[in-house]
């Protein structure tokens, strides 16, 4: 499943933080792993605004290094405004790898906070190319078990989305599918590339024109609560575009996000100006 490894891109509350971070390649306040520490470069900071019916629900600080063959990244997510009312989460996912030629290889992925009422930690281990939950704490209990062999080909969703952000700053371009682990669900992602396009007006978007549009699904295949049903929200897909563009003289980064939340309806997630 490896080899078909080219991209990756996305319930209420904590499954909608997840959706964000599926299609982010983001990251922040990173320690670099030491197989790939000394071959870093300076660290990019970036930020961005999660909106819900116009008002932020969610603030993203991100750092992240890459070179030509590996990248370190790590991501704090928050909840605030409405939401923070709602819900409180308080996240760090940190994960390192190296790029291969047909995708990444994951060394290290490292998800630890509070989510879901509760504090969680989940380590993911990579042994010859398959991966395994190494650490779950507390244990997801009220979901149907992830079969090893369906857990062997995924990778972690940071390295997933290192791999989408690599793609089209070497190919302009993200067509392609991928098997990723978010902490608690197996997913299958795709995507497609739309092409160069004049990014929508919102009031919330601090960058505007032309920008590559790639649309992108993301579906979860196993790891269901036992209470999810045929009809249930969790087995339908996630839709939803993302735009890349060169705004911060970093190469291009996804500036804009929107998808359609099977509860909560069209999500956007924006770019923030560096300060």
């Amino acid at each position: 499943m490896r080899s078909r490894l080219r991209i990756s891109t996305s319930r209420a509350g904590p499954v909608m933080i997840r959706a964000i971070v599926r299609v982010l390649a983001l990251g922040v306040a990173l320690g670099t792993g030491r197989a790939l520490a000394a071959d870093m470069p300076p660290q990019i900071d970036q930020t961005y605004a999660v909106y819900s019916h116009g008002f932020r629900v969610l603030a993203i600080a991100a750092r992240y290094s890459v070179t030509p063959t590996g990248y370190a990244v790590r991501a704090t997510m928050k909840s605030g405004g409405l939401m923070g009312l709602l819900f409180h989460m308080n996240i760090t996912s940190q994960a390192t790898g190296r790029f291969v030629a047909d995708g990444v290889q994951p060394l290290t992925y490292d998800s630890a906070g509070f989510s879901r009422g509760a504090d969680r930690h989940v380590v993911m281990a990579y042994d010859d190319g398959r991966a395994r939950i190494a650490l779950q704490t507390p244990p997801e209990t009220g979901r149907d078990p992830i079969p090893s062999d369906d857990m062997a080909p995924a990778v972690d969703s940071l390295s997933a989305l290192m791999r989408l952000q690599q793609a089209v700053r070497t190919r302009h371009a993200c067509d392609g599918s991928a098997v990723v682990f978010d902490g608690a669900r197996l997913l299958r992602m795709e995507a497609r590339t739309i092409g160069t396009e004049q990014m929508p007006d919102d009031s919330h978007q601090p960058y505007h024109g032309m920008a590559l549009r790639c649309d992108f699904s993301d579906v979860q295949i196993a790891g269901f609560r036992r209470s999810d049903g045929p009809d249930s929200p969790a087995r339908r897909p996630i839709l939803g575009s993302v735009w890349f563009q060169d705004a911060q003289g970093n190469g291009e980064t996804a500036v804009r996000i929107v998808f359609d939340h099977p509860k909560l309806g069209r999500l956007a997630v924006m770019l923030r100006p560096q300060e």
